[in-house]
């Protein structure tokens, strides 16, 4: 009987050993640091939100002084969704108005900022192009330029710090008021 008691401890004994060798043995111990690639840098895009005042795939028309424009805001509503798989990421923007025509000019964004995440891929904004900055008689150009970062460059200011993180839309505008009824400088 004292062999069967003392054969129980031992197999105990012996069990306990090998589970900690096989513990000891058994795990992986990373003697480098392991790299992970980074999370891949998506572009954003630029769609119109499905009821827009002014879609991105037709020419606009705007009467300054029409009875019926609203007093206040008068404003330009630019609809959108921007599109970006990286949730997280902070966008920045600028709204070119007219953009230079040859010989090349100095242009400047009538609007800039940011974009904050919202954690979903899509991301409904409303901009606003005030009517004081729109000529009546002619057909605008309002170009909305969203990329991840800008270049810090003071010559190119639609450059995306990483290429190829950018998207562009256009809407042209044609604006007339009752003196200028017609558009002289059409869209191009």
């Amino acid at each position: 009987m004292a062999f069967a008691s003392k054969f129980a401890g031992m197999l105990y004994f012996a069990s306990c050993v090998a589970a900690l060798a096989f513990a000891s043995n058994g795990g992986c111990i990373a003697t480098s640091p392991v790299e992970f690639d980074p999370d891949e840098n998506f572009p954003p895009s630029i769609i119109s939100q499905p009821l827009a005042d002014f879609p991105l795939n037709e020419i606009g028309e705007l009467k300054l002084d029409d009875p019926l424009a609203p007093e206040e805001p008068a404003e330009v509503p630019l609809q959108v969704i921007i599109r970006d798989p990286n949730f997280d990421q902070t966008l920045e923007y600028r709204i070119f108005l007219d953009g230079p025509l040859p010989p090349p000019q100095a242009e400047f964004p009538i609007q800039q900022g940011n974009i904050e995440p919202t954690g979903f891929l899509e991301r409904p904004r409303t901009f606003a192009i005030s009517y004081d900055e729109l000529a009546p008689g002619e057909c605008h150009k309002i170009e909305l330029i969203v990329v991840g970062q800008f270049t810090m460059s003071r010559v190119e200011l639609r450059s995306p710090e990483e290429e190829g993180d950018i998207d562009a839309a256009t809407w042209w505008v044609r604006v007339t008021d009752s003196d200028n009824p017609t558009i002289q400088q059409e869209c191009r």
